[in-house]
């Protein structure tokens, strides 16, 4: 059989596609390609039952918060003769109106405003300090097999020490400043990004950076176009979990010592048995993490266009 034998149908096809392609018109070949209205679109990416299940589950929160449910403890519910609900005094009890009665109170008042102003500003640092670091040094022990072989050892013994220890130490080395809270949640921030940086470094497709090597791609351009977009998923995974944990340890600091900061009120409303106040501070340290989290999950989405599962970035997805 010859060659020419096999191709003239291939080159009858393509010409009959030619034809076909010229005789129809702009419209007609964007009327064939399927449209949906914008707001069809906005309402179908809204997902209104899974709105309104949100709404039944808050719904349902407040109810149980409301009617004391879930102060009143659970007597005939026990495990292994531990009650995880149990009857809780009146003393520690807060209801939903004297949480609300303390947002009404902050709000004019510009010292609350400059607490929340250093968490937040300590919390930020924190994790962008240690996130680059963390993103960084992952990039480099996932890409050099011998750094990795000589340093690991040391990084796992130090990750594997609590952190939290570290605190009186911080304290005395930068005292009780905004420094020292910083220092903690970069500590914290640092391995939790870099540990799965460079496992996902260390796990790119090694036949992908060969058909690159073979393409004549060169080392800047193998980092760009194969390892950076197979490590990106991971990295935004833990770019979220930190930016949670940068909360919480920043808050931590300001429990423990502090000038300034939500952390120094919490404590304080707690000592108090102002549990209202503590669950008000509470609501609102959740929502700077949430912010974060946004904020992280919305850079996501754009990064990850690429993907066709629609997963990534949808920490907080409204």
């Amino acid at each position: 059989m010859r060659s020419s034998d096999v191709d003239e149908p291939r080159e009858a096809d393509m010409a009959d596609q030619i034809r076909l392609a010229d005789a129809l018109s702009q419209d007609e070949v964007e009327a064939l390609i399927p449209h949906e209205p914008m707001w069809k679109y906005r309402l179908r990416r809204l997902d209104i039952p899974v709105q309104i299940l949100r709404i039944a589950i808050l719904f349902g929160i407040w109810a149980l918060w409301h009617y004391e449910v879930v102060w009143n403890g659970w007597d005939a519910f026990s495990v292994f003769g531990i009650q995880p609900f149990p009857d809780v005094p009146e003393t520690f009890r807060a209801s939903p109106g004297e949480t609300w009665e303390y947002f009404t109170e902050i709000y004019h008042e510009k010292l609350f405003w400059q607490d929340l102003w250093v968490t937040v500003k300590e919390a930020l640092f924190g994790f962008a300090i240690g996130s680059i670091l963390g993103l960084l040094v992952g990039i480099v022990l996932g890409r050099f097999r011998r750094a990795s072989k000589a340093v690991g050892p040391f990084i796992v013994i130090i990750n594997a020490m609590p952190k939290i220890a570290f605190l009186p130490l911080i304290l005395i080395v930068y005292g009780v400043g905004e420094t020292s809270k910083v220092v903690l949640a970069v500590i914290i921030v640092f391995f939790i990004v870099q540990v799965p940086t460079q496992a996902a470094v260390a796990l790119v497709d090694p036949d992908l950076e060969m058909v690159a090597r073979t393409m004549g791609a060169s080392q800047r351009q193998l980092f760009t176009k194969v390892t950076l977009p197979g490590i990106t998923p991971a990295v935004f995974g833990a770019l979220r979990l930190s930016a949670v944990i940068s909360v919480l340890a920043v808050v931590f600091g300001e429990i423990f010592s502090a000038r300034r900061g939500l952390g120094q009120r919490l404590i304080t409303a707690a000592n108090q048995l102002s549990y209202g106040d503590t669950f008000a501070i509470v609501f609102i340290l959740a929502l700077i993490a949430l912010i974060m989290n946004g904020g992280i999950g919305f850079a996501e989405r754009k990064a990850l266009r690429w993907q066709t599962s629609h997963q990534g970035g949808q920490v907080i997805s409204l």
